[in-house]
C-alpha cells in the first residue's frame, strides 16, 4: 500500500484472514510440541524471577482479586488473582526479567515474554484448554516471525533506535489473542491494527543497562491483549495501520514500500526455528557463550589465558551493549556485553542471572574481559562463533559454537523437561515432580482430551509453593 501498487489485501487483512478460524487449522504434532516447549520454558523462567525487583514492582501495581473471582487470571510470580490485562503485564515482565526468554531470529524478538503472557491470561479468563492456548501461541509466534520475516522490518527498526520485541510484540500478542478469542477476519484485522497503532519501545534501556526493557515487554503483552478485546467488542482499527502512509512501516520503520516478504501469510512451521536461551545473556551472545562453554568443558585453565579472540556475526557486534567492556555498574551492562559473557563462561562454566549482580567486580572475569577482542564476522551466520585462546605459553586453543549440542538452542522434549525440572527444583519442587508433570502434558498432546489452562497452571504452581 505504501508504494501505491494495486495490492489485493492490506497487511492487516492478510493477518486477519490468517488468524480467522485458527482454532480449526491443521497443525501437526511437531508444531504443537514446540509450542508446549515454548510455554513451559516461559513459565519456568517467570517463576524463577519471582523475587526480581522489577517483577515485584510490576505486580505491586495490580489490584488483587478474590480467589474465585470470575474471569480472573493468575500472576505467575505470586499466584495472586488479577484481571487478565494486569496479569498479562505482570507475567510479561516476569518472563523477560532474567533476559533468558526465547528468540525468533527473523524478528529479533523474544516472543516468550510477549505472546504467552497475553494468551495464557486471556485463556484463563475465557476458560480455554491447553490445546486452545497452544494453538493461539502458534498464531502469535508465527505473526511476529512474519512481521520480521527476512529481517527486513526488524533491521530497519533497530537502525532507527526501536527495540523490536515490544514494537513488534504488541502486534503479535494481539494476533495470538485474536486467535484464542476466535475472531473473524475483520475483527482480527482490527486487533492487529489497533496494536500496530499503539506500540513501540526504544533501545536506550539496553544500551544504558537500565531496567525498563523488562517493562517494555510486559506492556506489549498487555497492549496486545487489550487490542484483541477491544476489536471483539466492536472497536475498529485503521485499515492501513501497518502499511498506510502514516502507519507502522512508514513512521516506525521508515519504509516507503511494503516489503515483498509480507505478500504471503505467516507459516506455523516457523515454530521449529524458535531458539531457547540457555544462558542469561543477550541473545546475540549465545553462539559465543556456547563456544566458551566448550572450552570450559575441555578443562581450559582461565588463569593461563593471555588473550581471547571472539568471532561474532557482524550485525550482533553493532547491537547496543554488546561491545561494552566496563566498568560494569549495572547488571544489564554485564548481560549485554559479549566480553563479559565469554569471560564468565570460561571461568564459571555457565552464565546465570545472579552473576550479573554478584560477579561484575570479579577479578578473574574482569581480567579476561580486558583480554577479549570481538571480531565482526561478515561471512558466517548468527549461530556461528569461534573462540581462539592464546595461552601464556604461546599455544592456541580454539572452539566453535557448533561443537555444542544443537538441542541447547533448539530444545527437544527431553531437553525441555530437563530444564523445567532444574528450574522448578531450584524453587522447591520435589525431585522429579516437574519432569513428571511436564511429561504428562507432552503425552496429552496425543489425546483428544486437553486439560483446562487454569488447571495446568494450578498444578505447576502447586509444585513450588
Amino acid at each position: 500500500m505504501l508504494d501505491g501498487r494495486n495490492k489485493m489485501q492490506t497487511a492487516s487483512q492478510i493477518l486477519g484472514d490468517y488468524l480467522a478460524g485458527f482454532s480449526t487449522r491443521e497443525l501437526d504434532y511437531g508444531i504443537r510440541e514446540k509450542a508446549l516447549i515454548c510455554l513451559i520454558d516461559t513459565l519456568g523462567l517467570a517463576l524463577s524471577a519471582r523475587t526480581e525487583p522489577t517483577s515485584r514492582a510490576a505486580l505491586a501495581l495490580s489490584c488483587a482479586l478474590s480467589a474465585d473471582a470470575k474471569g480472573a487470571a493468575t500472576a505467575w510470580v505470586s499466584g495472586t488473582r488479577l484481571s487478565a490485562s494486569e496479569a498479562a503485564f505482570a507475567n510479561g515482565v516476569a518472563a523477560h526479567a532474567h533476559f533468558q526468554d526465547d528468540t525468533d531470529h527473523d524478528s529479533w524478538t523474544h516472543p516468550g515474554s510477549l505472546v504467552p503472557p497475553a494468551i495464557v491470561a486471556l485463556g484463563e479468563r475465557e476458560g480455554a484448554s491447553l490445546e486452545e492456548v497452544l494453538r493461539a501461541l502458534v498464531a502469535g509466534y508465527s505473526a511476529i516471525n512474519w512481521l520480521g520475516r527476512g529481517e527486513v522490518v526488524s533491521r530497519k527498526l533497530i537502525a532507527r533506535g526501536f527495540r523490536t520485541s515490544p514494537t513488534l510484540g504488541t502486534i503479535a500478542a494481539a494476533a495470538g489473542s485474536a486467535a484464542l478469542l476466535g475472531l473473524d477476519a475483520a475483527c482480527a484485522g482490527s486487533a492487529v491494527s489497533i496494536a500496530a497503532s499503539t506500540t513501540g519501545g526504544t533501545l536506550e534501556p539496553v544500551r544504558a543497562g537500565a531496567d525498563e526493557w523488562r517493562v517494555q515487554n510486559g506492556r506489549a503483552a498487555q497492549g496486545g491483549l487489550i487490542a484483541a478485546c477491544l476489536a471483539r467488542d466492536g472497536v475498529i482499527g485503521a485499515p492501513l495501520a501497518l502499511d498506510g502512509p502514516k502507519g507502522f512501516l512508514a513512521t516506525l520503520a521508515g519504509l516507503d514500500s511494503t516489503p515483498d516478504v509480507w505478500a504471503t501469510p505467516p507459516d506455523p512451521a516457523m515454530m521449529h526455528t524458535i531458539q531457547a536461551k540457555p544462558y542469561a545473556t543477550l541473545g546475540d551472545n549465545m553462539a559465543a557463550a556456547m563456544a566458551a562453554q566448550k572450552l570450559h568443558l575441555d578443562g581450559v585453565d582461565p588463569t593461563q589465558i593471555a588473550s581471547i579472540s571472539v568471532t561474532l556475526w557482524e550485525p550482533f557486534t553493532a547491537y547496543p551493549g554488546t561491545n561494552y567492556k566496563g566498568p560494569y555498574e549495572r547488571m544489564v551492562q554485564t548481560q549485554a556485553s559479549t566480553a563479559f559473557a565469554v569471560s564468565a563462561m570460561l571461568s564459571r562454566g555457565d552464565i546465570t542471572y545472579d552473576m550479573g549482580n554478584n560477579l561484575r567486580d570479579d577479578p578473574l572475569i574482569l581480567d579476561l574481559v580486558a583480554k577479549t577482542t570481538v571480531v565482526p564476522d561478515a561471512v558466517n551466520g548468527p549461530l556461528d562463533s569461534q573462540l581462539t585462546l592464546t595461552m601464556q605459553d604461546g599455544s592456541e586453543i580454539s572452539a566453535h559454537s557448533t561443537q555444542m549440542p544443537r538441542e541447547i538452542l533448539f530444545q527437544t522434549e527431553a531437553r525441555s523437561l530437563e530444564v523445567f525440572e532444574r528450574r522448578l527444583s531450584a524453587l522447591g519442587a520435589a525431585p522429579g515432580a516437574a519432569h513428571a508433570l511436564g511429561a504428562r502434558l507432552f503425552a496429552g498432546l496425543k489425546s483428544a482430551d486437553s486439560p483446562a489452562m487454569a488447571d495446568v497452571l494450578r498444578d505447576i504452581f502447586a509444585l513450588v509453593r
